[in-house]
């Protein structure tokens, strides 16, 4: 194997380095800069190199594993039968078996290839493609393709095998005659009708393309989201899987909105509700944690533009090739050629983390369904427990309506003495507007009432704790407050006429003669007199 190096001045290659191998033969892609050489009888033994601006690095001498049969005790591995992807930013090599109709997948470290597990095949022919980190193969003689997510310790398939469907393309109504004309002659011949799936014509491209020789276009392959929610039971798994998602990510939250909803209007067992939660609260969690819960900005797909004053040499030799990872593995470089050719798409559907915040949890998921399930409120109140502790093991906020909801719930279904303990304990964290939701369900409960009173004292919300006596009728209580807390921002008036209003002379009476005590003066306001010739109008038989 020669190395070359590209010298842009003399517009030539110069040798650097040769390195003797046997060699049966070998696969390469761009995307991994990892180059495999086959050799033995079997081609199953394996000499690696990386190639980076650091040179070249060789990775250990492997073997892969070859099944065998009486007729066949010898088969010999082609290069075919290899596909080297980049996963979560980790390079596998994907080996077809074809005696025991397996895929085996090779993880390549810094000091070891580790063969982690094999992936059943139920064709005779099959390819790869990699969308948004999933791992696509393509069943060819079946023309269905099952998705597999290696970030799991679950070599499950993420759904039902699915079809790959033809959804067209538009034309650039900016380009060129020339081109028009080249674009239009294409698809006169790609019309819906012959678009054969999985033709002999086409050669897949990995990460995401497919080559449709027979009607000469490049078809790149996109998940269709809702068709893998259709096809997933397990809710719980589907909303771990929908939060990894980053190329659409507000599709994904929205179906994680929409699954939320559904398993509690469904009335899911508590248990299922509550990992589904966790799910999201501990995703959004871990995505503030990480700084990637924001959207992505023009800068961002800016970032990678050559410097001035660069060759095209010099910044793509700058930019070349994947690294072996320092510490335990072998990654891609994120300043590859490929990522910045792809930085203006990706900015257009990754607007945003999938991640669900909290306020939006209650904005979009128990608003919606509390109308609905208000003759079942036992049920949505556990469940609103359950959010609420996944927040507090988060330590994260939530939006305080959220509490004022769960009283509202607990009091149309009676359970005060639930209510109470809600509050006491500090489940429902305290607030001016719980106070306020505590006080007006309180009509129909005196202590739960007096647990609106008590938080608006806590609180110091002294004009309104004083409004709020003065309701009760506790209006002496109400002025001796007003005086020890040296409250201001009430009026006189309030009281008496409060007092008035209730028809209530002796505390009308009353309050004229603590007022007259606590306020120098105020037996010659108009107040006074108002009051005063009020109460004498009233009955004369009270005395002031």
């Amino acid at each position: 194997m020669d190395l070359f190096a590209c010298d842009s001045m003399l517009n030539s290659l110069r040798l650097v380095e040769t390195k003797k191998a046997n060699v049966n033969w070998y696969i390469y892609t761009h995307e991994t800069r990892l180059v495999l050489l086959a050799s033995g009888l079997q081609c199953k033994t394996f000499n690696g190199f990386q190639l980076s601006t650091a040179g070249v690095v060789r990775l250990p001498r492997f073997e892969m594993t070859m099944a065998r049969s009486e007729s066949n005790s010898k088969p010999i591995l082609s290069a075919g039968d290899l596909h080297l992807v980049t996963v979560y930013g980790r390079i596998y090599c994907l080996q077809v078996d074809r005696e025991a109709m397996l895929l085996h997948l090779y993880r390549f470290y810094r000091d070891a290839v580790v063969q982690q597990g094999s992936l059943p095949i139920y064709s005779s022919k099959l390819s790869v493609n990699v969308v948004d980190n999933l791992l696509l193969v393509h069943q060819i003689d079946a023309k269905v393709v099952i998705i597999y997510d290696l970030f799991v310790d679950s070599r499950a398939p993420v759904s039902a095998p699915l079809p790959l469907l033809w959804r067209g393309y538009q034309v650039s109504e900016t380009s060129s005659q020339a081109v028009n004309k080249e674009i239009e002659s294409s698809e006169s011949s790609t019309s819906n009708e012959n678009i054969v799936m999985y033709e002999d014509g086409w050669t897949f491209l990995v990460p995401d393309l497919i080559l449709d020789q027979t009607n000469k276009v490049l078809w790149k392959i996109h998940l269709d989201l809702e068709a893998i929610s259709a096809s997933s039971s397990d809710r719980t798994s589907l909303l771990e899987f929908l939060q990894r998602r980053k190329l659409e990510a507000n599709k994904a939250k929205q179906l994680c909105l929409g699954i939320a909803r559904a398993i509690i209007l469904e009335r899911r067992p508590a248990t299922q509700v509550t990992q589904a939660i966790d799910v999201l609260v501990t995703a959004y969690s871990y995505s503030v944690k990480a700084g990637t819960y924001k959207e992505i900005k023009n800068e961002n797909a800016t970032a990678s533009t050559p410097t001035p004053g660069a060759s095209p040499d010099s910044e793509r030799h700058r930019q070349s090739g994947s690294n072996i990872d320092e510490e335990v593995e072998m990654n891609l470089s994120s300043g590859s050629q490929e990522n910045m050719f792809c930085a203006d798409e990706q900015q257009e559907s990754q607007l945003s983390s999938p991640a669900i915040s909290p306020d939006e949890l209650y904005k979009f998921v128990f608003t919606s369904v509390e109308e609905m399930m208000v003759e079942e409120s036992e049920y949505l109140v556990a469940i609103i427990t359950e959010f609420l502790r996944s927040i507090s093991a988060e330590k994260l906020k939530v939006d305080l309506n959220i509490y004022v909801m769960t009283i509202k719930l607990l009091a149309y279904s009676k359970r005060f003495a639930e209510l109470s303990l809600f509050t006491t304990n500090k489940i429902i964290e305290p607030s001016k507007e719980v106070a306020f939701q505590l006080l007006d369900s309180g009509r129909q409960n005196i202590r739960v009432r007096k647990l609106g009173l008590d938080m608006l004292r806590q609180l110091s919300l002294h004009h309104d704790y004083i409004s709020s006596l003065v309701q009760d009728g506790y209006y002496l209580e109400a002025l001796r407050y007003a005086q020890k807390h040296k409250v201001t921002s009430v009026r006189s008036s309030m009281f008496l006429e409060a007092a008035f209003a209730s028809n209530d002379m002796q505390h009308l009476a009353a309050i004229l003669r603590v007022l007259s005590e606590l306020i120098p003066g105020f037996k010659e306001t108009s107040e006074y007199y108002t009051f005063y010739g009020l109460l004498n109008d009233t009955s004369s038989s009270v005395a002031v």
